[in-house]
């Protein structure tokens, strides 16, 4: 850094100090603590939070997925055992019936009971509950990252918001101290002319400038005012508490400029590329898993049941008491080997649609890197411009601070007139805006550069924002 810009930081530094002083006394908020209270209360953070918790029970949900099935059910029946000899498909509604086949109806009432337990364990299916579980751990990924950079995404959002609570401040700062410096020129303008010095009309026109004046100074402390009740909103704190802390002003642009651009850039970790790739492998896991799902299992199959019936095997119809004691019992147990022939062709159609999907996600991955390089060498492109800006803008403030000196020592003397005067006056308070928005542009630059290189936790940490 040559010594012009030193120099330049140093008139910076003054000109806050005389700002941050007048704060002594007030209750200022400081960027860290806008960053903690918008977190604790933006509600698209807490939604991410919850929806990582619920991927995270999904994820320990899928990895039980290996237990077997144990089904037991029992039943007593009422109903006549009257049926024909024959084939049919039961289509799920039509109730069987076994025992005798007669030449002739009999619906007298049977009474019975049926008791039964099984176990069907699907032993392995050759990948798919690990395929499965790696899909759970990379949906869980997926959602950690989008938290991240819904976080991350919040920083920026606080970060410029403070900045324009550091501006608005400021710019009632300087409309209050035009309002001051006006009245005073109207009271020495209106003794000028009581003495015959100067003509009425000159007055009139100092007396229309501070009304102008007086309606920047009220519009300046509204728009503050709707900003603090803005952040009171998202931060839940008083109003009262939402008043800038100015050196935060004074670190950026003295320390900050310094301290981002000579970090190293840490792309590789910012929190869209994580995303972007966890999402990537979200789509390689989603299409190993549907593969998978296509494959053969096996099972191992075991039940047992115990039967009752007041109808016995000579077709003749007990008490119906009977039927509700267990008569039979009996059991099951098997080693089942399962396969849809058809899969061969369901996997090689849905492994196309799969893998177009993880080519997309890719390419997707790497728009996102080359968008984030673009912004990257943006951000050093607008941070040579603003500190050129901050540099000749000080020149303009210290050239108009000037001017408006002479035009009022020439006015008082009779030298020049109101309207010299007060264009001298305009450029003056032009240039305090422009300096001061020089100086807002400078430290968004700075914020901006370490948020797309992230290193912005390390510049609030560092720095003590």
């Amino acid at each position: 850094m040559d010594s012009k810009k030193k120099l330049l930081i140093v008139v910076c530094s003054l000109l806050i100090g005389k700002w941050a002083f007048t704060q002594s006394e007030t209750s200022v908020i400081t960027l860290q603590t806008l960053l903690t209270n918008m977190q604790a209360n933006y509600e698209l953070l807490k939604y991410e939070g919850s929806m990582v918790q619920s991927k995270q029970a999904g994820k320990k949900a899928v990895a039980y997925d290996r237990l077997p099935q144990l089904n037991a059910s029992y039943e007593s029946d009422l109903g006549s055992n009257n049926s024909l000899s024959g084939t049919y498909f039961t289509m799920g509604v039509i109730p069987t019936v076994t025992g005798t086949r007669r030449t002739y109806m009999n619906i007298s009432p049977v009474s019975g009971q049926t008791g039964l337990a099984g176990v069907d364990w699907e032993v392995t299916n050759f990948g798919g509950f690990k395929a499965n579980e790696n899909l759970a751990k990379s949906d869980l990924l997926v959602q950690m990252n989008t938290l991240d950079k819904t976080q991350y995404d919040l920083y920026g959002a606080s970060s410029a918001y403070y900045l324009e609570l550091i501006r608005q401040y400021e710019l009632t700062a300087i409309q209050s101290n035009n309002v001051a410096r006006l009245r005073e020129l109207k009271t020495s303008i209106d003794a000028l002319v009581r003495s015959g010095v100067r003509p009425g009309v000159d007055s009139m026109v100092a007396a229309a400038e501070l009304s102008k004046s007086l309606v920047q100074l009220y519009q300046a402390q509204k728009n503050f005012a709707q900003l603090q009740a803005q952040l009171s909103n998202l931060t839940s704190l008083p109003v009262n508490q939402l008043n800038p802390d100015t050196n935060v002003e004074r670190k950026l642009i003295n320390d900050g400029v310094a301290y981002v651009f000579t970090s190293p850039v840490d792309t590789a970790n910012h929190p869209d590329i994580t995303l972007f790739s966890s999402m990537y492998d979200y789509s390689k896991a989603k299409w190993k898993s549907e593969n998978n799902s296509f494959n053969p299992s096996i099972h191992i199959q075991a039940d047992a049941w115990a039967r009752g019936s007041s109808l016995n095997n000579s077709d003749q119809f007990n008490n119906l008491g009977q039927g509700f004691t267990t008569g039979r019992f009996n059991y099951l147990a098997g080693l089942t080997f399962s396969y849809d022939v058809f899969n061969l062709i369901h996997r090689r159609l849905y492994s196309s649609v799969n893998r177009f999907e993880t080519e997309a996600s890719y390419h997707r991955l790497l728009n996102e890197k080359q968008n984030l390089n673009n912004a990257v060498q943006q951000a050093e492109i607008e941070k040579g411009f603003q500190l050129k800006r901050l540099d000749e803008t000080n020149r303009q403030l210290q050239a108009a601070t000037s001017a408006y000196g002479q035009q009022l020592s020439l006015y008082k003397s009779g030298l020049s007139s109101i309207i010299e005067l007060n264009t001298a006056l305009s450029y003056y308070i032009e240039a305090q805006e422009d300096y001061l928005d020089a100086r807002i542009q400078l430290m968004s630059s700075v914020l901006n550069y370490s948020l797309v290189t992230n290193t912005f936790n390390g510049l609030v940490q560092t720095l003590k924002l």
